[in-house]
């Protein structure tokens, strides 16, 4: 407990809080891949599917990250589906229903678990040298602006492959009331 009350300024302290600061930089990655690993393990994939509505992304939602200018930034955004086997970083056959809606699903994962660990970075606060508010407060904040930023590219793309895939939905369907 006396840890809480360390200056994290004085030359010694300031080793200890480097330190501190790299363990709950590292804890929060780890905490952060295990929510990965549980949600896509332990999560029914009918939860993700493209028609779901609760990843709906609607017009004011969109309008919002257009305000933002997320077209300009969202390429700065590292994109880890290598870690799935699916890395969304080039968009592939926009044609094919089955590649959208498995692009979609992947999006639909990636929103929920960035969101969820964008809520839980605050963890690191039960980690041993962690407790301090001037170690899990800076990297609970870091934490949540790095997942966030995610969840925002990725519901706006979901958004624009939302429209491709229901058009495509129709043209498939149009095709086989005329065969």
């Amino acid at each position: 407990m006396d840890f809480l009350f360390v200056d994290p300024f004085s030359l010694n302290d300031a080793f200890t809080t480097l330190l501190a600061l790299l363990l709950g930089t590292f804890c929060v990655i780890v905490i952060d891949g295990l929510e990965a690993l549980l949600i896509r393990r332990l999560t029914p994939k009918s939860w993700y599917m493209p028609e779901r509505r609760a990843f709906t992304v609607g017009k004011r939602e969109f309008r919002f990250y257009k305000k933002i200018k997320i077209g300009c930034w969202k390429d700065k955004v590292p994109e880890l589906g290598v870690f799935t086997g699916f890395p969304k970083r080039k968009l592939g056959d926009t044609n094919s229903v089955p590649y959208l809606k498995r692009y979609i699903m992947e999006i639909n994962y990636g929103v929920v678990i960035h969101l969820i660990n964008a809520h839980t970075g605050f963890l690191v606060l039960f980690v041993p040298h962690c407790e301090a508010y001037y170690i899990w407060i800076p990297v609970t904040l870091v934490n949540y602006v790095l997942s966030m930023a995610p969840v925002f590219v990725l519901r706006y793309t979901a958004h624009i492959l939302g429209k491709i895939y229901k058009m495509k939905i129709k043209e498939e369907n149009k095709v086989k009331t005329v065969i």
